[in-house]
């Protein structure tokens, strides 16, 4: 995927799969490009088991998602804190 295409999603609760397979779901961040060529987005979701700090999982670059859609009902993909 494009920049264009992530950047329309930030901020908001997504599901989403990378290039190799893996489906994410949570609060997508975004920061710059850190001075080489990408913006690294984070998947950022409440944790597995309670008491456990929150889970984030960085992604270096749009192109590593494959997919990308709304996920606003789905109770997995929002944050509680």
């Amino acid at each position: 995927m494009t920049d264009d295409e992530v950047r329309a999603f930030v901020g908001k609760p997504v599901r989403l799969e990378l290039a190799d397979g893996r489906i994410l779901a949570g609060v997508l961040e975004a920061s710059g490009d850190h001075g080489h060529g990408h913006v690294h987005y984070a998947v950022s979701s409440d944790p597995v088991r309670q008491g456990q700090p929150a889970s984030r999982e960085v992604i270096h670059g749009a192109t590593a998602i494959t997919n990308i859609e709304d996920a606003s009902g789905d109770p997995a993909a929002t944050m509680t804190r």
